[in-house]
């Protein structure tokens, strides 16, 4: 029951036009991945504990993540509603752009077991965060 009031409690953050859309989101972990100079993608790092404000506003497509450095992305748009991916989880995955003007992809991702992700994917670099949203 737990795992469906936060899938739809994330459906209604992200892809309602309801007046009010803004969702708060507590990172609690960080992981990163980068490719090497040939193309090939490296292996993720050790999770990082961190205690990190992420807003997604709807009412502006933004999204902010209040890390050491203030990550600002506008969202351009939905490249995928809400499905399954093949790691058994489910996923929605917008494409955003950064404050310095680069493309990026973000995924908001719920695992099998419930726990809450949000991926940003740069071409040659992506990271990962465990979430719990907030109040």
């Amino acid at each position: 029951m737990k795992k469906i009031l936060i899938v739809l409690l994330l459906t209604i953050g992200i892809a309602t036009t309801a007046e009010a859309q803004v969702a708060k989101f507590r990172a609690t972990e960080v992981a990163f991945k980068a490719q090497n100079s040939y193309g090939n993608w490296g292996n993720w790092s050790d999770w990082e504990n961190c205690s990190i404000l992420i807003v997604l506003n709807r009412n502006n497509n933004t999204v902010h993540i209040y890390s050491k450095e203030t990550q600002e992305f506008d969202i351009v748009n939905t490249i995928s509603d809400w499905h399954n991916d093949g790691d058994g989880g489910q996923q929605l995955e917008v494409l955003c752009v950064d404050k310095d003007g680069l493309r990026c992809s973000m995924r908001f991702r719920q695992q099998n077991d419930g726990q809450l992700q949000l991926y940003v994917d740069y071409r040659d670099f992506m990271y990962v965060y465990n979430i719990e949203p907030r109040e």
